[in-house]
């Protein structure tokens, strides 16, 4: 998978503390033994400088890696519903039917690739917004694939409505 920089791992704690205080981010993630201390932990950059080098760039099984996943998970899971999950699902297959299982681009499917991909992030950028699923799309990305999501611009389209009734089955894609 494509690792993140650092500055895209902030932008994902940005998105994360979701406008809230950078102390109750880190009490989240102190939570979930992410970090044995809290010093000097009082903005989202230091906070995500600190879980970056922690899980060496989400490359490493350490507490802090399995804090950030668990948040994220959460945070974007909780804007899905079943349908929009499933559907997500359906393009995800799409997206690996163009790619060979070393990670590289199947000859010839560059263009069906990229139209995947936009519909897929499309999709999720209208339900999480569009920075939230370009980074939620590159977590999950193979480097070929996240060198083409890095060249183009995020997603700019409108959330939809909540869901009506209240229906927030929770769906992890």
């Amino acid at each position: 998978m494509a690792n993140l920089t650092l500055e895209e791992f902030e932008q994902c704690m940005t998105v994360l503390a979701d406008g809230g205080p950078p102390e109750k981010l880190r009490d989240r993630l102190c939570r979930l033994n992410a970090f044995h201390s809290r010093r000097g932990l009082n903005s989202v950059k230091t906070i995500s400088s600190r879980l970056y080098q922690l899980s060496s760039g989400l490359r490493r099984e350490v507490p802090a890696t399995h804090a950030f996943q668990a948040l994220w998970a959460d945070h974007i899971g909780h804007r899905l519903n079943e349908d929009v999950g499933g559907k997500l699902d359906e393009l995800a297959d799409k997206i690996n039917e163009n790619i060979e299982g070393s990670g590289a681009i199947k000859d010839g499917c560059d263009d069906a690739l990229r139209a995947c991909l936009n519909e897929y992030e499309e999709l999720l950028a209208r339900r999480v917004g569009g920075t939230a699923a370009r980074l939620d799309t590159l977590q999950k990305a193979y480097p070929s694939v996240a060198e083409i999501l890095r060249a183009v611009p995020v997603q700019d389209v409108p959330l939809d409505p909540p869901d009506e009734g209240g229906d927030h089955d929770h769906h992890d894609h």
